[in-house]
């Protein structure tokens, strides 16, 4: 097992990374047919849901924070304990969802990441 100080460290330049990743998307550099398993039809409806995913992931990033103590507030650690095992089911079912896309960038490139988010964040989970 990897020790939850790297875990943590790991997940955040990760989210740092996919929120590059979604302006990109957002900017068009990145086509968005390789995101929300090519389901996006118009600009609109990519900006809609990479707005969603930007959302998830700053509170995810918010959540991993306070987890690893580099952001203080006064919020109760089983709070936060939920919010990891929130996370780790949120990207449980990111996970399943790539692994049945049809792009295979999504499928397998973002499935593999999701996949290695989701086991980081159990690390954390299961952590003391």
């Amino acid at each position: 097992m990897i020790s939850v100080l790297f875990a943590g460290n790991i997940l955040l330049m990760l989210f740092g990374l996919l929120f590059i990743f979604h302006f990109l998307v957002i900017s068009s550099f990145i086509p968005y047919n390789i995101v929300w398993a090519g389901k996006i039809s118009n600009r609109k409806a990519m900006i809609r849901m990479e707005s969603i995913s930007l959302f998830l992931l700053a509170i995810a990033t918010i959540v991993v924070a306070l987890r690893m103590g580099y952001l203080q507030l006064a919020i109760h650690p089983k709070v936060i304990q939920i919010g990891i095992w929130m996370l780790f089911a949120l990207f449980t079912l990111n996970t399943i969802g790539n692994f049945t896309a049809k792009n295979p960038i999504e499928k397998y490139g973002f499935g593999l990441l999701t996949m290695v988010i989701m086991l980081l964040l159990l690390q954390i989970a299961i952590a003391q």
